[in-house]
């Protein structure tokens, strides 16, 4: 039986015993009776407080960016809404307590992408996850060095990708049946204005097996109350 790596912290769950609506969707949206089992959702996503949260944090948390800052706030929101963190492995489905992070890095040229693989993150602080996704960012930049990553980490992964020119209203990603057990995906558009407010389009995938738009609300509501907290980064 093949199972997650010990450092993503895996439980194995017995669906009938997640409670009454997780007990059915776990085993009916799945893609042997569903040809997609995925829900695809685009959000106007206010970030005006996060903005300046970031802006005043940067003196005592560190130079990083603004992708940067909202991928390790999204990572501590995740930690703590565990329907987004269940991967279905072979025949059995887990809870990772520790997954790593995907994301992919537009370079250019004929190799167009690389990618880097965040792990640990939901034990990290801010200052020590950024010194991380730095390093990884510069070697995924640097054309002398090759990041290869396997298929079955991004099995386990959550999906966080940046399109910072491009100020979508709707997206809908691909999928492969044989490669995405579970996982959601996150894509971050262009920052603009609108009036005082500081909006950015943010597209979802959500396996509907784990997930759907009634947890993504909840993830949503406690992704953006981060930044009226009075302390930290």
């Amino acid at each position: 039986m093949i199972s997650p790596p010990e450092r993503y912290q895996p439980e194995r769950i017995d669906p009938a015993k997640q409670g009454e609506w997780l007990a059915w969707s776990l085993n009916f949206f799945s893609e042997a009776i569903l040809q997609n089992p995925h829900l695809d959702l685009t959000l106007q996503l206010d970030l005006t407080a996060a903005y300046s949260r970031y802006t005043v944090s940067r003196k005592s948390c560190g130079e990083g960016t603004f992708f940067a800052y909202l991928v390790w706030h999204l990572a501590q929101t995740l930690a703590h809404h565990p329907s987004f963190n269940f991967r279905r492995i072979g025949d059995e489905w887990y809870l990772l307590h520790n997954p790593p992070i995907f994301i992919p890095v537009a370079i250019g040229g004929s190799t167009r992408f690389r990618e880097i693989v965040l792990e640990d993150v939901y034990q990290q602080d801010y200052p020590t996850f950024l010194d991380n996704y730095l390093a990884k960012l510069a070697m995924a930049r640097n054309n002398d060095k090759v990041i290869c990553t396997s298929s079955d980490v991004f099995d386990y992964a959550h999906f966080m990708g940046n399109l910072p020119n491009l100020r979508f209203t709707g997206m809908t990603l691909h999928w492969r049946s044989d490669q995405m057990h579970g996982q959601s995906f996150f894509y971050f558009g262009q920052r603009y204005y609108q009036g005082d407010l500081l909006l950015m389009p943010l597209s979802v995938k959500l396996h509907h097996a784990c997930t759907d738009f009634f947890v993504l609300n909840e993830l949503i509501a406690d992704f953006t109350s981060r930044w009226l907290t009075p302390s930290g980064c």
